[in-house]
C-alpha cells in the first residue's frame, strides 16, 4: 500500500462512504474501492462492516486506523526534520526540548531570548529525554533543553535550573496537609511514574535507590499532566516536578515538598562537542549561561 493509499483509508474511515472519501482525496470512486479492497486482501480480513449507504469500522479496522493514523504521524515528523535540515541555518536555531518543559522554562526562555535577538528564528521539537539527545545526535537538531544531564562521552552540558521534586497526593490522602515528607515514608504508597524513556522516570528511580525505597508501580504514562489527572483520580501517587507552578492549580492534587536532599531534577542545556556549532548555537549558549540559575526574563534597565 502506498502513502497515498493509506490516507485514502483514513479517509473512508472518517467519511464512512467511499463517494464522500473519493471527492475529499480527489480519485474516483472505483478507484477508492478497489485500493480498499487490495488493502484487506493484503491483511487477509475485512475492516469494514458494510451495508447499503454506509462502510462502518469494524474491530480490525479500528486497529488499522490507529497505526496508520501513528504511521503518518510519524512521516510528517520526518518530512518536517528534513525540511528543516535542508534550511539555511545562519538565523535559525534548531531546539529540542522536554515535554514537561513545554509549558513555562522553554517558552519563557525563547521569549527572553527573542526580546534581545529578535532576528532569530527557531526549529523547535518535543520528545521525551532519549528523543530530544536522539535529535541531537542525529543532527536534527543543535541544543536540547533536557534533564538529566546525558550520559556518556562527547556531550556538552550547560546547568540552567535545579527543580524541587514533590509527591503528588489526592485530597484526603493522609500526606495530603503535611509541610514535607521523606521517601522512606512511602514504601507503602501506590505509584503513577512515566514510562522508561522519560527523563523524569531515571530521576525518580535515582532517588528511591538513594532513598533505599522499591516503589510499587501501579501505572505508568507519557505525560506529567496526565499523572496528575490520575492522581486527582485517586489512583495513586506521584513524584512530580514543580517548577511550572501547575501541581498547586490541579483540582483535587495536593503537592507535599520532598526533604530528601537529592529530590530534585538538573535542568540544563545539552549539546554535542564533536560538532561544530552555528552561530545561532553559540550565541543562544552564551544567553543561557548568563540566565542559568536566574530569572529567565532579564530585568528591565534601570
Amino acid at each position: 500500500m502506498t502513502l497515498e493509499e493509506l490516507r485514502w483509508f483514513l479517509a473512508v474511515a472518517e467519511t464512512e462512504h467511499v463517494t464522500d472519501a473519493a471527492a475529499l482525496v480527489g480519485t474516483s470512486q472505483p478507484t477508492l474501492s478497489r485500493a480498499i479492497a487490495r488493502l484487506e486482501r493484503g491483511l487477509g480480513t475485512p475492516l469494514f462492516d458494510r451495508d447499503r449507504h454506509r462502510l462502518r469500522l469494524n474491530d480490525y479496522g479500528k486497529v488499522y486506523r490507529r497505526h496508520a493514523r501513528r504511521a503518518l504521524a510519524e512521516l510528517d515528523v520526518a518530512e518536517d526534520r528534513i525540511a528543516a535540515l535542508l534550511r539555511p541555518m545562519q538565523d535559525t536555531l534548531r531546539l529540542a526540548f522536554v515535554h514537561s518543559l513545554g509549558g513555562w522554562l522553554v517558552p519563557e526562555l525563547l521569549g527572553a531570548y527573542q526580546r534581545e535577538s529578535p532576528g532569530t528564528g527557531f526549529t523547535l521539537h518535543q520528545e521525551s529525554a532519549a528523543g530530544v539527545l536522539e535529535l541531537v545526535q542525529d543532527g536534527s537538531a543543535e541544543l536540547a533543553v533536557t534533564a538529566p544531564r546525558p550520559a556518556g562521552a562527547g556531550w556538552g552540558w550547560l546547568p540552567l535550573r535545579e527543580e524541587r521534586l514533590a509527591l503528588s497526593v489526592p485530597e484526603g490522602h493522609p500526606l495530603a496537609e503535611r509541610v514535607s515528607v521523606r521517601l522512606t515514608e512511602l514504601a507503602d504508597e501506590r505509584f503513577i511514574i512515566m514510562r522508561d524513556e522519560a527523563g523524569l522516570r531515571q530521576i525518580t528511580c535515582q532517588i528511591f535507590h538513594q532513598a533505599g525505597v522499591t516503589p510499587s508501580v501501579v501505572l505508568e504514562a507519557d505525560e506529567v499532566a496526565t499523572i496528575r489527572g490520575m492522581v486527582g483520580a485517586g489512583l495513586g501517587v506521584a513524584v512530580l516536578p514543580t517548577g511550572d507552578g501547575r501541581a498547586a492549580q490541579q483540582p483535587g492534587v495536593r503537592s507535599v515538598p520532598l526533604a530528601d536532599q537529592d529530590a530534585y531534577r538538573g535542568i540544563g542545556l545539552a549539546w554535542r562537542e564533536d560538532r561544530p556549532a552555528s552561530a545561532s548555537c553559540r550565541r543562544f549558549r552564551a544567553f543561557a549561561a548568563r540566565l542559568a540559575y536566574g530569572p529567565v526574563t532579564p530585568a528591565a534597565d534601570g
